[in-house]
């Protein structure tokens, strides 16, 4: 991306108030990936995306491999970079979840099904390591009630942050989604149990594509060959049948796979649903058509390159480091057995919401499991020329490294690289490089380290 396309996004952010869509919209647009990850032994399939709490580029995609020879999940940084292999066996989907209550800690975690062993793996993300470690109670988590495991999803109910399983089954019924509720097992690991059948026998085909809306309260399910079907996430309401069905034609073609949403602010956003037939993904608004929530109407086809055959994908509006400042989309690439990473600006466009820059997950700000030792405050003024402040405390002395990046994540200055006393401290930039000449204007970030730890922050400096 050009400087000019920096600074076209710049100006589109300062122009759209956040939460309001652009107008005009195209019926399709074409996108390339930033980042490609390396390809798995066999067979890849969905992906999920966990969102460091302090260092967004520390973000991680996680993936399966669910055919025999070397499955399992597979975790790759940023970069694209394989940082971890966990073996599972013949894992089909796998999902994150923010701040669960574990062990008296509020932890985040990765689960998956195993179609042969019929049970749930679930993992800790350790945002020090960023290692998926295994906490699953001793006895496993079984899925008994399930033929052969297919589709998952979870959900964490926002009353009481209670975390639920939803799984479909690819054999026996098929017509009805199953839910678990996942729970502390005492000892600081957790197990399954099951709590009944949902949705009224309306699936007519079957579902691996489940994604679920925790702050507004729904389930979407892919009814591969027939819609996409949603559903009230918690069985305590009562409401067992569905609530709509949306995209039953839409130019989808095969079967609708993965599908994940993409959160703004006060319920907006948008529904991601990929078509496998022809290798292109479907947009949806997430607070329906003009706010109604039983109309979800098809406003863009995205036409993403060098993703074939997509089974899985994810979606994520947080910034993820200097190449996903405003989130990204992940979808899976069947012929490379990979994933592919796309900068949801590159997707918005002047079409799409790009969500304000620190929108986070639900419970990403995980209590720490150690104290806090250094915050970094945000740039004042910003957008900014000719200079700006920033501005940093520190609960004790340590040594500080403080830096530009650009978006490719290079650097271009750095600002601070000494011991200091703790306390307040403040530091300008004035817009130049380690070689005293002006940076052009664009979206910046400010990295600061502290004994290995990171924190990172974005600014923007406009000529």
């Amino acid at each position: 991306m050009n400087v000019r396309t920096h600074l076209y996004f710049i100006m589109l952010l300062i122009a759209i108030p956040a939460g309001l869509p652009a107008q005009n919209s195209p019926q399709s647009i074409s996108v390339t990936p930033r980042v490609q990850t390396g390809s798995v032994t066999k067979d890849a399939d969905d992906p999920a995306i966990w969102i460091h709490p302090t260092d967004p580029a520390g973000s991680l995609v996680i993936g399966t491999d669910k055919a025999r020879g070397k499955p399992g999940l597979y975790v790759w940084d940023m970069n694209g970079k394989q940082v971890q292999y966990v073996p599972v066996e013949r894992p089909n989907n796998v999902d994150v979840r923010y701040g669960i209550l574990i062990g008296g800690e509020r932890v985040d975690v990765a689960v998956t099904n195993s179609r042969p062993l019929k049970q749930l793996k679930v993992y800790k993300i350790d945002p020090r390591t960023r290692q998926l470690v295994d906490i699953t109670t001793p006895g496993g988590i079984s899925l008994e009630e399930l033929a052969i495991p297919y589709g998952l999803a979870l959900y964490k109910r926002p009353k009481d942050g209670a975390l639920f399983a939803i799984l479909s089954s690819k054999s026996g019924d098929t017509k009805n989604l199953y839910q678990y509720r996942l729970e502390d097992d005492g000892q600081g690991r957790v197990r399954g149990r099951f709590i009944g059948k949902f949705g009224n026998n309306r699936i007519q085909s079957v579902v691996e594509g489940l994604v679920a809306d925790d702050e507004l309260g729904y389930l979407y399910a892919c009814d591969e060959t027939v819609g996409i079907r949603k559903f009230y996430a918690d069985r305590d309401l009562g409401k067992d049948d569905q609530i709509t069905i949306f995209g039953k034609k839409d130019g989808i073609s095969g079967d609708r796979e993965g599908i994940a949403i993409y959160k703004c602010d006060n319920g907006k956003g948008y529904i991601l649903v990929s078509s496998q037939g022809n290798s292109v993904v479907k947009v949806y608004r997430r607070e329906g058509d003009n706010g109604d929530p039983t109309q979800h109407s098809l406003i863009m086809t995205i036409d993403t390159k060098r993703s074939k055959d997509t089974d899985g994908l994810d979606v994520t509006s947080s910034p993820a480091g200097p190449n996903f400042p405003y989130g990204f989309l992940v979808t899976h690439d069947s012929p490379n057995k990979r994933f592919n990473l796309y900068a949801w600006e590159d997707i918005a466009q002047n079409t799409l919401t790009i969500c304000p820059a620190g929108n986070r997950p639900s419970g990403v700000f995980m209590e720490p499991t150690v104290p806090e030792t250094f915050e970094l405050l945000q740039n004042f003024p910003n957008p900014f020329n000719p200079e700006t402040q920033i501005q940093f405390e520190l609960q004790q002395p340590a040594h500080v490294t403080l830096q530009i990046l650009n978006l490719l994540g290079q650097p271009v200055r750095i600002l601070v690289n000494e011991t200091l006393a703790a306390g307040s401290h403040k530091v300008s930039w004035d817009g130049l490089n380690a070689n005293r000449q002006p940076m052009p204007s664009g979206i910046y970030f400010y990295q600061m380290t502290v004994n290995g730890r990171k924190r990172t922050r974005q600014l923007v400096l406009m000529r």
